[in-house]
């Protein structure tokens, strides 16, 4: 019976110091005060800043396929479709390298890709395992 007193006052007095710091006007200040204290006392789950190796190449894989299919079609805005798959398909790579720890080329570190250093960029995958 006094355990739940405790926890009833204990409401209570967060109850009213958030009612008054909404009263009076930092109730900002306070809410970051509480989430502070609350990621002190549960921290956030670390999350992953890099794409796993599985879905990189299964996003390859698609895309490859896709540019193929694009290729051999007769489609309006062909061009602009291949285009697309091809950035695409470009930013994966370079994911990939950045995953994997494969230096991305020196002359075009940003998509569009220059031909020649895709193929690089694609052999030097393959040499660290990666097919798709």
């Amino acid at each position: 019976m006094a355990s739940q007193v405790w926890v009833v006052l204990v409401v209570a007095l967060v109850a009213a110091v958030l009612g008054a710091a909404w009263l009076l006007g930092h109730l900002d200040r306070t809410g970051h005060v509480l989430v502070r204290a609350w990621h002190r006392l549960r921290p956030p789950v670390p999350q992953a800043t890099t794409v796993p190796v599985e879905q990189l190449a299964a996003d390859l894989r698609r895309l490859a396929a896709y540019l193929e299919a694009v290729y051999d079609t007769e489609q309006p805005a062909k061009m602009e479709r291949v285009t697309a798959a091809a950035l695409a398909y470009d930013w994966v790579l370079l994911s990939a390298c950045r995953t994997l720890e494969v230096p991305a080329p020196a002359t075009t570190p940003v998509p569009p890709l220059d031909p020649i250093d895709r193929l690089t960029v694609e052999a030097a995958l393959a040499r660290h395992g990666l097919t798709w």
